[in-house]
């Protein structure tokens, strides 16, 4: 039974409804219901760590699939690919970082700087100089 069970459980992970894995399996529905509530009491939670690094090898693997989609051109795929990003960072502890403290007061972001003075341009060319032609300056 113990084989049943995974795979009634593995079924469901894979997105089939109790009720369909019934009808596949000529079982009965509450038999399945029954075998997949045993088969969640007996599973042992990862540590906290172990669910991080699986959940980004999860991400990763999504993010590569985004990737190669944006790649041919399929731009549906950036949306999907910017949340992958973000639940990446938020793994590895870089929303938090970037986050200001709930308790910090608003400020809004510094302007930049205004752009330096120029202090060695050069004077713009006198009349007298301005009006002379590429010819008339080869004849003197």
């Amino acid at each position: 039974m113990a084989t049943l069970r995974k795979v009634y459980f593995e079924a469901l992970v894979s997105g089939f409804t109790p009720e369909e894995i019934a009808e596949t399996t000529h079982a009965d529905v509450r038999t399945i219901r029954c075998e997949i509530d045993r088969a969640l009491d007996e599973r042992r939670l990862d540590s906290p760590e172990r669910y991080a690094h699986l959940q980004v090898a999860r991400l990763t693997k999504a993010l590569r699939l985004a990737d190669a989609q944006i790649e041919k051109g399929d731009l549906a795929a950036v949306k999907p690919l910017a949340m992958l990003v973000a639940a990446l960072d938020r793994y590895h502890g870089l929303h938090a970082r970037s986050q200001p403290p709930a308790d910090a007061p608003f400020a809004p972001p510094a302007l930049p700087p205004p752009p330096l003075a120029l202090t060695h341009a050069v004077p713009p060319p006198a009349e007298s100089e301005a009006s002379v032609t590429p010819e008339a300056a080869e004849a003197t």
